[in-house]
């Protein structure tokens, strides 16, 4: 369980990184917009893959 909550700890954080970088780097005003487009995915798909791992049930334990 506590690897599960550290990798989503882990994805959260590059989720947040990834759309604050869509929205407010300067540096991202030239690129093309394919790549926008696949940091802001990115950042979707990594938020919902730690918010998944965080709120999911732990095995029961035999």
């Amino acid at each position: 369980m506590t690897r599960d909550r550290t990798v989503a700890g882990l994805l959260l954080v590059v989720a947040l990184l990834s759309l604050a970088a869509s929205k407010a780097a300067p540096f991202l005003d030239d690129a093309p917009l394919a790549a926008r487009t696949a940091i802001a995915v990115v950042g979707v798909a990594c938020g919902l893959g730690g918010a998944w791992l965080w709120l999911r049930r732990s095995p029961e334990q035999p």
